[in-house]
């Protein structure tokens, strides 16, 4: 019967099907099996996702803690969190989330440096330990040198021009009595070849956000110049396609006393910037680089809501609510019509801290099609007091 059907009147219907069924539908038939495996079919189901504001999952991670997560597409003020028995990572504690792209979400053992890469629908993942340099840990301190290494900043995406998914890392070098910091860079870890490198950034990091945003093929975080202390409102992407940094245009009459943060809303990037005396306005960039492309969405009464640092995190299903993140420990759907907000209350939560992220349901492998090799291939990037030192007498 299934057959009879034409593959293109096939391949339509499937484009339309939860990931679940179309796991399903691999089995109907081997025209079936060939349509769902097919990459171009799995991309387009990513697109029509999207476009749909579907298939998506939410993630919280306690500080120290589990990993929850939920339907987002059903997520109403107290939806009910289920926990997400995560592989090979058991009765860990010290995990964090490093980001998600085209369903896949990555998550980091902070004790000792490994990745998980999981794929949270289809129960698959990829595990690789070792796979860090020691200067990839949160902090690492020289006593020789009174010198501390931050880790100030990460993020996971995907790199279109090498086929490949890429893990960044930002590390922060802080001088001898707190004097300052002496360099910044950025580490690059590739998925696929497990090639690590490296690169010198002229910039430091100035938002309380960690998690970079990826949009338009780069990571952004707000970030400032070395050379200009009053550049603390820069967006700054990392295009992970040809290794630069670039400084993003930003909406007009929003200046260095707006407070700032960026987030991801669709595929477009967003910025929402503060100012005591109109509120909260939130902007999202239509056509990425492109600086007529900012369009306000709306914006927030100061009275509303009390935050230092905000995240949002999407729209709600019907598109007139967007969550919203707070200091890391509240979460608020914000009415866009109603120009009310109300508070997302969850049972059972161990920790006062948390960090949340959306994850697309998707068939992506978690070999990345075959190309996560088993070998571990050659580092360019010196570790722990060789890097500093090597850096030291540089400036020497």
């Amino acid at each position: 019967m299934s057959d009879r059907i034409p593959p293109e009147l096939v391949t339509e219907i499937l484009l339309r099907s939860h990931v679940h069924t179309l796991q399903n539908c691999r089995l109907v038939s081997k025209q079936w099996r060939s349509i769902v495996d097919d990459p171009d079919f799995i991309k387009r189901h990513i697109d029509h996702s999207i476009k749909t504001n579907t298939n998506n999952i939410f993630f919280l991670q306690e500080e120290d803690g589990n990993l929850y997560e939920l339907d987002f597409d059903t997520f109403g003020p107290g939806g009910p969190l289920k926990f997400h028995d995560r592989p090979e990572f058991p009765g860990n504690r010290s995990v964090s989330l490093v980001g998600s792209c085209n369903g896949l979400l990555c998550t980091r053992n902070e004790n000792n440096g490994d990745i998980l890469i999981i794929n949270p629908s289809m129960r698959k993942h990829r595990w690789m330990p070792g796979f860090l340099p020691v200067n990839f840990q949160t902090q690492v301190h020289l006593d020789d040198d009174d010198i501390w290494i931050h880790g100030t900043g990460y993020g996971f995406g995907y790199d279109r021009v090498s086929g490949d998914y890429k893990i960044v890392r930002i590390l922060q070098m802080l001088g001898p009595d707190n004097v300052g910091y002496l360099e910044s860079e950025m580490v690059i870890c590739h998925v696929k070849t497990r090639v690590i490198t490296s690169v010198k950034m002229p910039y430091l990091i100035r938002s309380v956000h960690k998690m970079g945003v990826f949009a338009g093929g780069a990571l952004h975080w707000i970030m400032g110049r070395y050379d200009d202390l009053r550049s603390r409102n820069l967006i700054v992407g990392y295009d992970l396609g040809t290794d630069e940094f670039r400084e993003l245009p930003q909406p007009e009459h929003v200046n260095e006393t707006f407070r700032m943060h960026i987030g991801l809303l669709g595929t477009c990037l967003c910025m929402l910037a503060y100012h005591s005396e109109v509120g909260t306005y939130v902007w999202m960039m239509k056509e990425y680089g492109v600086r007529q492309s900012w369009t306000k969405l709306f914006s927030i009464p100061d009275n509303l809501l009390h935050y230092k640092s905000i995240r949002p995190l999407g729209f709600s299903k019907k598109g007139s609510e967007i969550l919203l993140e707070l200091n890391g420990k509240r979460l608020v759907w914000y009415d866009l019509e109603k120009k009310s907000v109300e508070l997302v209350r969850f049972r059972g939560l161990r920790n006062k801290y948390f960090e949340t992220i959306l994850c697309l349901r998707s068939l992506v492998r978690t070999d990345a099609n075959g190309g996560m090799h088993e070998t571990l291939k050659s580092s360019n990037i010196q570790k722990g007091k060789e890097w500093v030192k090597s850096n030291n007498n540089q400036k020497r």
